[in-house]
């Protein structure tokens, strides 16, 4: 039979026990209620300077607008924050909006209409650009293509659009989804034109930069996907999908080609969630090396 000071030790240690119990509880609620609530919808506007060598002084301080992996639809991507996010990018005054895939998780049909208003909000002097992402190509990509065209985005599947300034040329290509083997880089390269100019190239998938890079042909390459990790931990490795595992935030050299990979505005899951790693619009200001 247990005495009283043993009964006394148990007692506290049963206590102290359950008050931390109850204090990690209400740690993981918080945790959970912050990141599933509050940071996938606080907006982190992002500026990166990025010196190009070669670029023509007509384009310095040209500013680009990134949006990638809106996911429209999900837990906190409804009508209201999609729209919320395009007045934000456009009132940054872009020289040109590039839209870097997955606007969607799946349902293209039924996210057509918030698409296309959210598309219909986007101004950039030089126009908006977009390509798909490997959600996008995971079924009937026929909506998404038919918001393009209502929201006047030009898509480059594989395709290149030059801006002409002053005789100048800065030469935006595209690549269709690589994940999903579309992306055919020979024929975008072949679309470039003979005269010279500054290439960036907008591919998905942030990895596929290995492959852009040793063309040699590419300035800068924007790309998503990777979402950052979309939760970080500290200590831990971020969760990242294929063709997102090397390049996963932020901007990288590789080989003469620097990289930018945009953790994006949206969240995919489950859990459908961010920590440590906001949403971000980010605005690429070119500057002459």
């Amino acid at each position: 039979m247990m005495n009283s000071q043993t009964m006394q030790y148990w007692r506290k240690f049963i206590i102290k026990s359950l008050r931390l119990l109850l204090i990690a509880i209400a740690i993981l609620f918080a945790t959970s209620v912050y990141a599933q609530g509050v940071e996938p919808r606080w907006l982190a506007i992002k500026q990166i300077d990025v010196s190009i060598a070669g670029l023509a002084p007509v384009f310095e301080g040209y500013k680009i607008v990134q949006l990638t992996d809106l996911h429209a639809r999900s837990a906190v991507m409804n009508r209201q924050q999609l729209a919320r996010i395009a007045r934000i990018a456009s009132q940054q005054q872009p020289d040109l909006i590039a839209l870097t895939g997955d606007y969607i998780t799946s349902g293209a049909s039924k996210s057509e209409e918030m698409l296309t208003n959210a598309f219909g909000i986007l101004k950039a002097k030089d126009g908006v650009f977009a390509i798909m992402g490997n959600h996008d190509r995971g079924e009937d990509s026929a909506p998404l293509e038919r918001a393009f065209t209502a929201g006047n985005v030009k898509l480059l599947n594989n395709a290149v659009h030059s801006i002409d300034r002053q005789g100048s040329l800065l030469n935006i290509a595209g690549v269709d989804d690589v994940w999903l083997q579309r992306a055919d880089l020979p024929t975008t390269i072949s679309q470039l034109p003979a005269q010279k100019g500054t290439n960036i190239l907008l591919a998905h998938e942030p990895d596929f930069g290995d492959i852009a890079a040793a063309y040699g042909r590419f300035a800068l390459q924007l790309s998503g996907h990777s979402h950052g990790g979309q939760i970080v931990l500290p200590f831990a490795p971020r969760v990242t999908p294929v063709w997102g595992k090397k390049y996963i935030n932020g901007l990288y050299q590789i080989d003469n080609m620097q990289l930018y990979v945009s953790p994006g505005v949206g969240t995919t899951g489950p859990p459908k969630a961010r920590f440590n790693c906001r949403p971000e619009i980010s605005v690429i200001i070119l500057h002459q090396a």
